[in-house]
């Protein structure tokens, strides 16, 4: 690899429906078109998906590590499953929610991600994904996936751009669940009963998610150690130097435009 001084990486980084996939993108758009950069944003949990879409398609077993250790180790399967994450990346939004955003392969996407194997076919990938961003002249990469700390100290080492910030995001499992089913703007307790079964069946996926991927053995899911805690929407604080880490609360009841606007300046001034 060679080394590429001028690419810049941000990670969100987080629990499970914690909003951070809406502010990535949120981010994406302000950075190109308010700010004048040429950004990438990688979805690493994308990858995941596509190996629990790729193991199932395969007919091995979820349910067996071993069978899923065997699967991700046979090149030709690895082969394959890169493949499959290009075939992905040129669907349509439909047809790509479609394949990869059930609650099966969800909860699929934490069973591979267990596997350290599926860890290491995700940083092969993104390394081949930076060094041509690097490139093709972008200037700014943003990584969307959990255990990203490990991951962009690890980028940054191997001479692949730098490490500028990173965010982990922390929510409420029962206002993420709310926003997920389309409450995000009615109280619980005003929900019907059917709708809060619903609210309280995604409560328990979400605590299940962030507990196996906490508990992980590889690349375990876990806060910036000593990192401050910014409660959205409140204003952006100022950025901190070098490489601000920060756990960002979107726990309060707010628009998708209060929890984005914030995070996105404050990215643009990290940048700056």
């Amino acid at each position: 690899m060679i080394p590429s001084p001028k690419l810049r990486f941000v990670t969100f980084d987080g629990e499970a429906r914690s909003g951070k996939g809406t502010i990535v993108q949120a981010t994406k758009d302000y950075l190109r078109d308010h700010q004048g950069y040429k950004v990438m944003l990688v979805d690493l949990g994308q990858v995941f998906r596509v190996l629990v879409v790729a193991v199932t398609q395969a007919g091995v077993d979820m349910n067996d590590p071993a069978a899923i250790d065997a699967f991700l180790a046979d090149p030709i399967q690895s082969k394959k499953s890169v493949q499959l994450v290009k075939d992905v990346y040129r669907m349509s939004k439909s047809e790509r929610d479609g394949l990869l955003y059930t609650n099966e392969v969800g909860a699929g996407s934490a069973q591979v991600g267990a596997r350290p194997l599926s860890q290491s076919f995700k940083d092969e990938l993104l390394k081949k994904w930076l060094y041509d961003a690097a490139l093709e002249g972008y200037d700014v990469v943003l990584l969307d996936g959990r255990a990203l700390e490990e991951t962009g100290t690890m980028l940054e080492r191997e001479g692949l751009g730098r490490f500028v910030a990173g965010l982990y995001f922390i929510c409420d499992a029962k206002v993420g669940a709310r926003r997920t089913l389309g409450f995000a703007m009615t109280p619980y307790d005003r929900l019907s009963e059917t709708d809060k079964y619903e609210v309280d069946a995604l409560v328990e996926q979400i605590y299940d998610r962030n507990q196996k991927d906490h508990d992980r053995k590889v690349q375990p899911v876990v806060p910036p150690l000593g990192a401050p805690t910014w409660v959205l929407p409140d204003m952006a604080p100022q950025a901190l130097q070098p490489r601000p880490m920060m756990i960002i609360d979107t726990s309060d009841d707010m628009t998708k435009q209060q929890m984005s606007q914030p995070v996105a300046e404050f990215v643009a001034d990290v940048l700056a």
